[in-house]
């Protein structure tokens, strides 16, 4: 029998798998016909592989709620689109190897009309690509400000408030690093340059419209190579204190207070604010960017992590490619300025297709408080190279006027690699969990050609 027979639709966008054997809790999964059983090639359904690995979710010890976001899709241990509460164990595979990934939004005083002009957005890219390293293992360029030994050890310890920042603009200050004795290894530390560059893969600079005719600019990375080698180290001294083999990464699992369990933490958590620190350091560059070339003001709208643990009422919280989606009313929210609204919730679609704005519903208690971090992969990055074409994907770029840095569209990171967005968001809207406010349309993107 298909894990898929054996779902229980408890609710419109709303099903549960079951116990098993091995699995300690049920799985929440917050998905529509649609994006479950498929519609056509363009929309084939979700994986059978999905189902192993939320149920390899469900039963790590100390695991208490499970919930799977309308863009999952296969991952490393769990599925891209994963939510693991846990009490007194902490999951590295359930943060994955980009520690903090997330995103930064910028508002504008600019509108439609100002930046219609395709050479002065060209431009804006020149002027943004000479202040910020990008591309896989890229870290300095000529403009890119420079951050001293002592200005990164206070980054790391204190995220956002090192470089002045405060709640009302990013999902939290810092998360706090209880030992700072904790050494860094080698590795990550030799990538303490890397903090202020975008990267390559699926981490871009987007300038983008919304139905009112405002200039947005949404950013998206994360640690760069300081937080991959922190989870690699996790990974391998995780595998060796369970008595796992190599490549064992999906089934990792930390007692937190055991010694190594502490130092994760500590070093999760250092790799998260280096993540906000990077997204803010880039931020700032990319306002500059677009004040010099087009004469507007630009400032942080609001920054948020999608791969990241937080402790929540008590318990940690894993957030896998989703996104926490407090809503208005939401205790953790009390004295900023989103406690009545709800904060912000950052989706990004594709470079083709658009992204938007979200706040949640008092219903997102039924998903853990998170959403989708985006719309999810269609095609893998191998399958989109073999099966799309680069000229017919280059004019579709051009007919919608979405100037790149790169001298061909990614195929990999194109349109077709993604699901629907508008499925996805639909599917949010239908379950409760959120409302969308805002949809963006890109105009002008900076990717890693990678």
């Amino acid at each position: 029998m298909s894990w898929t027979q054996q779902l229980e639709k408890i609710a419109p966008g709303h099903f549960v798998l079951p116990k098993t054997k091995t699995m300690r809790v049920e799985a929440h999964l917050f998905l529509s016909d649609k994006l479950l059983w498929g519609e056509g090639p363009e929309s084939p359904g979700l994986e059978e592989a999905v189902f192993n690995q939320v149920v390899n979710a469900a039963s790590f010890p100390g695991v208490t709620r499970v919930a799977v976001t309308p863009d999952c899709h296969v991952g490393y241990g769990v599925p891209i689109g994963t939510v693991v509460e846990t009490e007194g164990v902490l999951l590295p595979t359930a943060a994955g190897y980009d520690i903090g990934c997330g995103m930064v939004q910028l508002q504008t005083t600019l509108t439609a009309e100002d930046v219609a002009d395709p050479a002065r957005r060209r431009q804006w890219i020149d002027e943004v690509t000479r202040r910020i390293a990008v591309g896989v293992g890229a870290s300095r360029v000529q403009k890119q400000r420079r951050i001293d030994a002592r200005t990164f050890a206070e980054v790391v310890r204190h995220g956002a408030q090192a470089l002045g920042r405060h709640a009302s603009a990013t999902e939290r200050d810092f998360l706090p690093v209880e030992d700072d004795r904790v050494d860094i290894p080698t590795r990550a530390y030799e990538k303490r340059e890397q903090l202020g560059s975008l990267g390559g893969g699926n981490h871009f600079t987007e300038m983008q419209v919304d139905e009112s005719g405002r200039v947005w600019v949404m950013l998206h990375t994360g640690s760069r190579g300081f937080g991959w080698n922190i989870a690699k180290h996790f990974f391998v001294e995780g595998a060796a204190a369970l008595g796992l083999g190599k490549h064992s990464e999906d089934f990792i699992w930390l007692d937190a207070d055991s010694r190594l369990g502490r130092e994760y933490w500590n070093l999760h958590n250092m790799a998260a604010n280096f993540a906000v620190a990077n997204r803010l350091l880039i931020g700032e560059a990319v306002c500059g960017a677009l004040e010099d070339v087009f004469g507007g003001t630009a400032s942080i709208y609001y920054e948020i992590s999608h791969n990241l643990i937080q402790k929540e009422s008590g318990r940690f919280v894993a957030r896998k490619g989703a996104t926490r989606a407090f809503p208005g009313g939401h205790p953790a929210l009390t004295g900023t300025p989103w406690a009545k609204s709800g904060h912000p919730i950052l989706i990004p679609g594709s470079m083709e297709t658009g992204s938007a704005i979200l706040f949640a519903e008092k219903g997102a208690s039924q998903s853990i408080y998170s959403v989708n971090h985006g719309a999810g992969r269609r095609l893998s990055r191998g399958e989109a190279r073999r099966v799309l074409d680069q000229d017919e994907t280059d004019l579709r770029m051009m007919e919608a006027d979405i100037l790149l840095n790169t001298r061909t569209t990614p195929l990999d990171e194109s349109g077709p690699c993604y699901k629907n967005l508008d499925d996805v968001l639909n599917t949010v809207e239908m379950a409760g969990l959120a409302t969308v406010a805002r949809r963006l349309k890109p105009v002008a993107c900076i990717k890693g050609a990678d």
